[in-house]
């Protein structure tokens, strides 16, 4: 059965290497998700390296880091959207935020995966 997902392509500040970038998102910003919103159930980061292996067509990607969130069931990611508008719990997350990555870059999209 299929679970829903999000993923997120998040873009770091500039200032900041891609190893800082991980290293920040690792220690404060993925344990304050994790806390704030229990109700995803699988939670993980595909982070670029400082210097990506291009593969095929393209040049360097746009985005520092893929964040993929999957949710027991649409109960749970209905949850999540409701806890992640809270007043406090969208300030909190947002003030972190601000250490770290470019919000205004972060696209987040809702996907189906499929396994084979």
């Amino acid at each position: 059965r299929d679970m829903p997902k999000l993923i997120a392509l998040i873009t770091k500040q500039s200032h900041l290497s891609r190893a800082e970038f991980k290293a920040y998102y690792e220690a404060y910003h993925a344990p304050l998700v994790a806390e704030l919103l229990p109700m995803i159930k699988r939670y993980t980061r595909s982070f670029m390296p400082e210097a990506p292996e291009i593969v095929g067509q393209g040049g360097e990607p746009g985005f520092d880091v893929l964040t993929e969130l999957w949710f027991e069931d649409e109960i749970n990611l209905t949850l999540f959207w409701e806890r992640i508008r809270e007043p406090e719990v969208a300030a909190t997350i947002r003030a972190d935020e601000a250490n770290f990555l470019v919000a205004e870059k972060t696209v987040i999209y809702r996907v189906d995966e499929t396994e084979i």
